[in-house]
Formats: structure tokens, sequence, C-alpha cells
């Protein structure tokens, strides 16, 4: 759906185009391949360019932002996959396995400075934004390497995920409104659009993660979510009851902060961001097969 997107093949230009042309050494270029070529859904720069032109600013004027997202975000991912040992990513090896550790550190933040040069374009403002941000998915995940330590319940949680994810969605909403000129209400509207989606999104990994774990022996390893937050208190049926509830809230409410938006092919498509993003991806989940679904979309 998405990658047939007018939207979703101009980021993917663009990115190769960044790809080929990086004035780096071979091992950083190298390495900076094999990571953007892995693909993704491209959902964070996706936001930014329908959330600008939604607001009335043309594609050309957010290209920057919308690539800076993405490469932060693939930053955050490098240095993950570092810190959690991973051997694969998005159906591959990871890139901390196929080269080393060490040199997905480099990368990661060789693509964080290249994601803060590409907003310098905006002006001050925007790049302090911009380095709040990326400070905060630090502390967020600070806050999910030490989450099963005592004292790390439902309210830990939500702190953690609003920093380590929902956060970049946020602020990949609401800044192309900010740099078309928007008023606060839309401003603030797409920010909880972006706030609201990014949560449920982490809700939903962490559930379909928890549903995996649920057919064999958990790892020590594993971060605290919230499906095993309630497991500990309601056991392990209702707390997928429970997670569903929670992330069709954030569903819901991610939608409904479009409403004061007109009817258009931008606003469309973030919704159909917000259903990919949820529906989608339960639906392709044990859950579906289970007939449970339904009932929470309301």
């Amino acid at each position: 759906m998405i990658e047939s997107w007018e939207e979703f093949i101009i980021i993917e230009k663009e990115l190769n185009r960044i790809m080929n042309s990086a004035d780096s050494n071979a091992r950083i270029k190298k390495a900076l391949k094999y990571a953007i070529s892995a693909g993704g859904k491209r959902v964070r720069p996706l936001i930014v360019l329908l959330s600008g032109k939604m607001c009335g600013c043309d594609y050309d004027k957010l290209m920057n932002l919308a690539i800076a997202v993405e490469l932060i975000h693939t930053a955050s991912l490098l240095h993950d996959d570092v810190i959690d040992g991973a051997e694969t990513r998005r159906g591959r090896i990871a890139l901390n396995r196929k080269y080393s550790p060490s040199l997905a550190i480099i990368l990661g933040d060789w693509l964080i400075s290249k994601s803060v040069e590409l907003t310098s374009v905006y002006g001050e403002y925007y790049i302090r934004e911009f380095s709040r941000v990326g400070m905060m998915l630090s502390e967020g995940e600070a806050l999910d390497l030490y989450s099963n330590q005592d004292g790390f319940g439902e309210r830990e949680y939500f702190d953690c995920i609003g920093k380590k994810t929902a956060i970049l969605f946020a602020y990949s909403a609401k800044t192309p409104c900010e740099i078309a000129g928007g008023d606060n209400l839309a401003v603030e509207s797409l920010y909880k659009y972006g706030y609201n989606l990014g949560t449920a999104y982490q809700i939903v990994d962490d559930l379909l993660e928890y549903l995996r774990a649920l057919k064999d022996k958990k790892s020590e390893s594993e971060s605290m979510t919230l499906p095993r937050i309630y497991e500990r208190e309601f056991g392990k049926r209702i707390a997928v009851e429970k997670t569903l509830e929670a992330i069709y809230k954030f569903r819901n409410e991610s939608i409904r902060s479009l409403s004061i938006f007109p009817n258009s092919e931008e606003k469309e498509k973030l919704v159909r961001i917000v259903e990919f993003m949820t529906d989608k991806m339960l639906g392709e989940s044990q859950l579906a097969s289970a007939g449970i679904l339904g009932q929470y979309k309301k």
C-alpha cells in the first residue's frame, strides 16, 4: 500500500541520492548503503511530507526535514541493535553482525550528524527542537535499558515509549505545519496525531513480541513492556485484552486529532498510515484468527 504512494517513491529517491553522493570514507559509505538499502516503512518522513502539504507547504521545502527524521530513526535502530546484540534487522543480518558493533555505532553517529546538518536550512529554532528530540530518544532508550528493574510499571512504561518512539512521530507531524506557517491549533492537533500514533504503534510492536514470546521461554534481556506489566497483575488473557484496549484508545485519538482539517488526499493518507501501523499489523497476527480485534476499534 504505502510503497506505491508518490511520497514514498520521492523519499526513496532522495535517500538513494544522499547514499550515493555521501562524501565519506569507503567503510562508512559501504555501511551507509547497507543500512539505507535495508528498506523500511518510511512512515516518519511520509508524515512530514503529508502533514506539511496538508498545511500548504510543498515537498521540496520539506525534503530536508523528511530525510533528517528518517536518518535519526535509522541511527537509533543501529545503536539499539548494538545494545541488544541483535542478529537480524528487517529480514537480514543486522549491520552490527555483518560488519562490527563499533562500525554500527560510528555510522549511527554519522547519521545523527547528517540529520542535524539537514535541519540547519530551517534555522536555529528547528535545529534546537530537533536536538531536543534526539536527546529524548536517548533518554527513552536509557529508560528501556533498565526497565526490568523494580518499580517499572505502567506510568514508567508510557514515559519510556513517549520518549523512545512517540516524540519523533509527534515532531514529524507538527514541525512541517510550523514551517508552513500553520496556526497553533493545527500544530497542536498534528502533534497529538503523531504522539498518539507513535504510542499506539509501539504498544502494537510490544504486543506482537509478547505473543511470540508466549510460545517459548522468554529471555531475561527482554524489555518490560505493557503486556508484561499487565500479566504480572491480571494474567495472560486479560493482559492481552487490556493491551488491545490501550492500542485502540491511542489509535482512535490519533485519527480524531485530524478532524479539524478539511478532507484532502493528504489527510486520507495520514489516516491510512494509522490504520496500517495498527489494524494491519494486528490483523496479520494470531489475534485476527482468534476474532478478538473488532470490539476494540470503536
